[in-house]
């Protein structure tokens, strides 16, 4: 009796060691800054001059609440993040309260498989961005200094997606995602009230690839974006696709970055020719293709890190070629570190965009500076 006794007590005791007690973490962090902006926009418009307290100016303001509990032989785990606005203190993602990431996920010996809203693959925000290791500049930074800028990519962040992401394998990690309904708060009500899944639907597929050894990385990303009813706010296009090599070298007293980018079919690069205004309400080019390049670096100065990149995209409409779109952007920034918590942060830029046909040049500077506190 008293051997089946400390047979049960030696269980339970197992029992509750192999099973670890659920975790929950707030977390977050707030960018506010100050920031000059000149925009000298095109033949269609004077120049501007502003002067604006912003939020997100190097990062995106957000608050979230994570967790994991140890189920024995795998991990449940979740991801709630909000973004805001710290300058008005509203709502960011279209308003959503979970707009960043919202999503559950499983891991254990053979990967992780993620369930939710995410951010794409192709991007460096979220559980699964893969696009941090090629820019010294994240995809902030201002019109200047932003990486989308170079690239033909959403950057996007995709509502009802599966995900899966492999262990690392000798310095090498894969992922892949498939969102059912990219958007369902879409303003086009079409786009919005679609089924999931459906032709109706925009659909949209990622994977990536990564690997790390030593102090060089190497990314490779591919994407692509299967119209629905969206096709028809623009035309007859096909599916929209883009593939981004890059990396990045660390030498000690530099870290370089360099990416290449070609995309086609892509009708979401139009919005990030920000500097020409109206170019997509005019309705002469449909969706681009097209090719972009950045080269960058990070340089530890003065107890903090110095940036600085410079990025190109050369576009065309898919059609005929007849509409042509330009652009290039160079950036430098300044960051540095009171605590691991707190830093702040110095950045300058200058970016110019063309459209040929349009007969429309449009060029923009910006100077700023800020804080980031992170909790």
């Amino acid at each position: 009796m008293k051997k089946s006794l400390l047979a049960l007590a030696l269980l339970g005791a197992f029992t509750a060691s192999a099973f670890a007690e659920p975790s929950v973490t707030l977390y977050g962090r707030i960018d506010t800054g100050l920031v000059y902006t000149h925009k000298n926009l095109d033949n269609t418009a004077d120049s501007t001059d502003t002067f604006s307290m912003d939020s997100g100016v190097t990062t995106g303001s957000r608050w979230g609440l994570k967790g994991s509990e140890d189920i024995g032989n795998a991990k449940v785990g979740f991801v709630l993040e909000s973004g805001f606005n710290s300058d008005d203190g509203t709502s960011g993602q279209n308003n959503r309260l979970f707009g960043r990431e919202a999503q559950v996920n499983i891991s254990g010996a053979y990967g992780t498989l993620y369930a939710g809203r995410l951010a794409s693959i192709a991007s460096d925000s979220g559980s699964i961005g893969y696009l941090g290791d090629v820019s010294a500049f994240p995809s902030a930074y201002g019109f200047v200094g932003n990486q989308q800028g170079s690239t033909g990519t959403a950057y996007g962040r995709y509502d009802n997606t599966l995900a899966y992401e492999t262990p690392t394998f000798g310095g090498l990690q894969g992922a892949i995602m498939y969102s059912f309904k990219g958007d369902t708060k879409a303003s086009d009500t079409n786009v919005a009230n679609a089924r999931e899944n459906s032709g109706d639907a925009d659909r949209y597929l990622a994977a990536g690839l990564r690997y790390k050894a030593g102090k060089a990385a190497v990314v490779l990303t591919g994407d692509m974006t299967m119209y629905g009813n969206d096709a028809a706010n623009y035309g007859n296009v096909d599916n929209g696709y883009s593939f981004i090599l890059g990396g990045n070298y660390d030498f000690g007293v530099a870290k370089a970055f360099a990416k290449v980018t070609y995309f086609d079919n892509q009708v979401n690069v139009l919005d990030s020719f920000d500097l020409i205004s109206d170019s997509r309400d005019l309705k002469k080019a449909e969706a681009l293709k097209g090719w972009g390049a950045e080269l960058g670096t990070n340089v530890p100065a003065f107890g903090g890190n110095f940036l600085a990149a410079v990025g190109y995209r050369d576009a065309k409409d898919v059609d005929d070629g007849s509409y042509k779109f330009k652009r290039w952007n160079a950036a430098v920034g300044y960051t540095y570190a009171f605590s691991k918590r707190t830093n702040v942060y110095g950045l300058a830029g200058y970016a110019q965009e063309k459209a040929n046909a349009l007969d429309r040049k449009a060029s923009g500077a910006q100077v700023g500076f800020g804080l980031v506190h992170k909790f």
